[in-house]
């Protein structure tokens, strides 16, 4: 969705020679819209960034031996691909079934594996090995096999047809595919060109291992085992792809297209940062039976001594001022703390005042039906919110959070933080609400500095709900009640039933915490809250089986129903877990039974 993505590299002169480079670069795009486009943006960058590296190491088998020097012969991963044991899987097919109410998954799936993993070991772990090594790059599928012509003997009956070559290895072929294979030391190697055969690791259990322990599927690049001209060549040809693709669009103003050019510019020098200081970058997935979850890390490590890991270190133990946000039993609570080096405040300084032409841009298009005054009370709004986060920015400092309140009769929230001027949003508020005024008459107004708590001040406004709109009413009753605190550098928005009261309870605790140690981002939602609320306001059609599902969570998982996403600092880098609990695999395997049920009846299963 950058303008990074939109332009077509492939048509450099680097993606032009053979196929087998344009497969690579489909394979990278299709990775961003099925994978990365849902993770954050700094983590699609490093996993871009990453990915991108492997496919053009992937292409330059045919000169890497003349333009490499390595200082030793030992193969150097530079990426993994790990696959726990089939040994291990069965045992999370036991705990995947029993969340269904599926039993002995295991023991009924064990004769149709036994017959088509004859000669392999099952109980150890499988993989993908691309390394580099003196003699260039190789890479090969790793299977812990005991014989690896008896595990080819059951495929012949498919059209699997293998064929011994001169030096021992294995011709393997099937509907026209030619794969080629070998055996040593316990272990069978299959590539698709055979010289990537002649540089293997030693021992692939080793590395693959190192992954498997805590995953059951695990991707791990090793960016600086990539040779650093290789590094410098990939920078290169992306930044002439993406130049080459940064052409104004039809009906795109010089305005815009300089705008969108200057954002484009600072995502290439931040990519080009994380190719250059990036040393490890590792993607895990895990089925954890013993403690009934499911969770998948994004790690990263920087290079030591890097301006990247020097950020890292920045954050390595976050202290915030609103630890009243950190409340783990809400329906939905988030809590962020961190801080910005001098060079990351410059960027996103930079960023923002593209991002404000934008916005300027987009009203006077988008709002043709308003005056000139009102767009540009529309634009002075938007100057003050940005004029506060650019303010916040420049503190170096970010640190906040939110929190909701629910059940089936009442719902409160809560959102707040450091603020560089709070002023700004004080202004930027009024300014809204004079907009509201002029095109809504009925609009009540506000009641401004309605209420004080320490050295925050409240202006509030209620919000008429009509009769029809029952799901908000039992909610938030027959008026919405909103909150807007304005301390000396703090700002807060609250909603809901007794908002006032939610948060003046989070400043009270924050005081009575400052300092307090966090992660550098936490956020939770608990399902059994939402159900709940989710069945009392659903109709009929619907209402029984959400509520079949809330008394599922609440009987049998004593409240392990959250969905958690955690950063966690480790050193020179940090950890993205995001866990699925007990709670929430049940839920969507008894959501699954349902939907089979449903179907069944519909005959459509």
């Amino acid at each position: 969705e950058s303008p990074f993505w939109e332009s077509p590299f492939w048509e450099s002169p680097f993606w032009e020679s053979p196929p087998m480079e344009k497969r690579n670069v489909d394979i990278l795009t299709a990775l961003h819209a099925q994978i990365l486009r849902p993770l954050s943006l700094v983590t699609r960058r490093i996993l871009i960034a990453g990915a991108a590296l492997v496919a053009v190491t992937a292409t330059v088998n045919c000169w890497a031996p003349k333009a490499q020097a390595q200082s030793s012969d030992e193969p150097k991963p530079v990426a993994i691909v790990a696959i726990n044991s089939i040994d291990n899987f069965l045992e999370d097919a036991d705990f995947v079934g029993s969340l269904g109410g599926i039993p002995d998954v295991a023991e009924k799936a064990k004769p149709q594996i036994a017959a088509f993993t004859q000669g392999l070991d099952t109980s150890k772990p499988m993989g993908l090995v691309v390394n580099m090594g003196a003699m260039g790059p190789g890479g090969a599928i790793c299977l812990p096999a005991i014989d690896l012509k008896q595990m080819l003997a059951i495929y012949a009956v498919f059209g699997v047809t293998v064929e011994e070559q001169a030096d021992g290895g294995l011709e393997i072929s099937a509907q026209g595919q030619t794969v080629y294979a070998r055996q040593a030391d316990g272990w069978a190697f299959i590539s698709m060109v055979p010289e990537m055969l002649k540089n293997l690791p030693k021992d692939p259990g080793k590395i693959i291992g190192e992954l498997t322990k805590d995953y059951d599927i695990g991707v791990q690049l090793n960016v600086q085992n990539i040779p650093s001209q290789i590094r410098e060549m990939a920078i290169t040809q992306f930044k002439v792809g993406m130049d080459a693709g940064m052409q104004p669009k039809a009906g795109e103003s010089d305005q815009q297209f300089e705008t969108r050019k200057e954002i484009a510019d600072a995502q290439f020098a931040q990519l080009e940062r994380l190719v250059n200081e990036l040393d490890e970058v590792t993607v895990g997935l895990a089925l954890d039976g013993k403690q009934q979850r499911a969770y998948i890390d994004i790690i990263y490590e920087a290079v030591a001594g890097t301006k990247l890991a020097e950020q890292v270190a920045r954050n390595s133990d976050p202290k915030t001022n609103f630890a009243g946000f950190f409340q783990p039993d809400a329906a939905m609570m988030l809590s962020f703390a961190s801080q910005a080096s001098e060079s990351d405040i410059a960027q996103i300084d930079q960023m923002l005042a593209a991002v404000r032409n934008q916005v300027r841009t987009a009203i006077d298009e988008e709002a043709e039906n308003s005056s000139d005054k009102e767009r540009e009370a529309m634009k002075s709004v938007i100057n003050d919110f940005l004029d506060a986060f650019v303010s916040t920015v420049k503190e170096g400092v970010m640190d906040g959070g939110a929190v909701l309140t629910l059940s089936p009769s009442s719902a409160t929230f809560v959102a707040g933080g450091l603020i560089g001027d709070p002023s700004k949003v004080e202004s930027g508020f009024k300014k809204l609400t004079e907009l509201a005024k002029e095109e809504d008459p009925k609009f009540s107004g506000v009641n401004w500095n309605a209420d004080s708590h320490k050295d925050v001040k409240f202006h509030t406004i209620n919000l008429p709900l009509p009769p029809e709109e029952k799901g908000p009413r039992q909610l938030f009753g027959e008026s919405l009640e909103v909150a807007v605190g304005i301390g000396d550098k703090s700002a807060f928005l609250a909603l809901g039933r007794d908002c006032l009261s939610a948060v003046k309870g989070v400043i009270d605790t924050s005081a009575e915490n400052q300092g307090k140690s966090v992660a550098p981002m936490e956020m939770t939602v608990a399902i059994q809250q939402i159900i709940e609320v989710a069945a009392s306001l659903a109709d009929e059609k619907d209402q029984e089986n959400l509520q079949m599902v809330a008394t599922m969570l609440e009987e049998n998982v004593e409240g392990r129903d959250h969905v958690r996403i955690v950063v966690q600092p480790i050193p020179n880098g940090a950890r993205t877990r995001i866990e699925a609990e007990e709670g929430v695999l049940r839920a969507i395997g008894m959501a699954v039974m349902q939907a089979q049920m449903q179907a069944a009846g519909a005959g459509e299963y």
